[in-house]
């Protein structure tokens, strides 16, 4: 961080003198936050006592808030992943809630330790971050109004949709690119997409089928269009700040445990039927 050592009027060797150490103490930071990002990130982790996790919380069953008794709860799929690999490093799990489009900046910079929000390990956010392997796959669909499912049976139908997804992702970057000049409506969180469909603003929104049966569920007015979406699937991944490979191989070798154990898809089970519980519920 720049600082500004200099305020009001100071004679000329003062202000060499002052510059020069202003650019040593430069030099310095920068030195240490580079140091910090490539050194041993699971020593910190576990000298801080804590895996900061940071996700969109909009993703049921992934990652989601569960309101009982009062108390708000962020609960999911990726959630109980997080938790595994805390417990595997001996720390306690910290989340932040973020819009989707801020969890690259949190976690590049440090001040956050990994990301799980269904996140495709694309090249473009590859050179800001590193990733896992990935630990789950998705596919697209289309997230309408019920009354108009006959509609949007087709892809001819779906050709002068007004669309919305969440900013940041794979499913913007398919749209603008499959649909250029089609109305779409970019949102932090999914909930001001849903608002935006049942209200008329857009059509249809795009996002991942697990997600969008959630939301179904939920809204008995919603439906997932039956027109087969060609984009390409949602491949998800942890990401950390790069420079971190032996975090990265650690969180690989506990992916491989959670699959070759079971227990992921114990984890995602456990998940569907509570959302499907909480549904029923209300």
């Amino acid at each position: 961080m720049k600082k500004n050592l200099i305020k009001g009027f100071v004679g000329i060797m003062s202000v060499a003198i002052l510059a020069a150490c202003g650019a040593d103490t430069a030099e310095t930071s920068e030195s240490s936050q580079a140091s910090s990002a490539t050194g041993d990130k699971i020593a910190q982790i576990q000298e801080a006592g804590v895996l900061h996790m940071v996700t969109s919380a909009d993703w049921p069953p992934y990652e989601w808030h569960l309101i009982e008794g009062g108390t708000d709860t962020i609960v999911g799929f990726d959630v109980d992943i997080a938790e595994y690999i805390a417990d595997e490093l001996g720390v306690e799990l910290k989340i932040t809630d973020m819009d989707f489009d801020g969890l690259i900046p949190a976690v590049s910079t440090g001040k956050a330790d990994i990301i799980m929000a269904g996140m495709n390990p694309t090249p473009e956010r590859s050179e800001s971050v590193d990733f896992s392997d990935i630990y789950i796959e998705e596919t697209d669909v289309v997230l309408i109004k019920a009354e108009d499912a006959e509609k949007y049976s087709t892809l001819e139908g779906i050709e002068d949709m007004k669309w919305a997804t969440q900013k940041a992702t794979v499913q913007e970057d398919f749209i603008k690119e499959t649909y250029p000049d089609n109305y779409l409506q970019s949102v932090g969180q999914w909930g001001t997409a849903i608002l935006s469909l049942k209200t008329g603003k857009v059509d249809g929104i795009l996002m991942v089928d697990a997600v969008a049966e959630q939301y179904v569920k939920q809204n008995p007015d919603l439906a997932i269009a039956t027109a087969p979406i060609e984009s390409t699937p949602n491949a998800s991944a942890i990401a950390v700040q790069k420079g971190n490979e032996e975090l990265v191989e650690k969180i690989n070798e506990i992916l491989t445990e959670l699959e070759e154990s079971g227990k992921k898809e114990e984890f995602y089970n456990k998940n569907t039927k509570l959302m499907e519980e909480k549904v029923s519920a209300e």
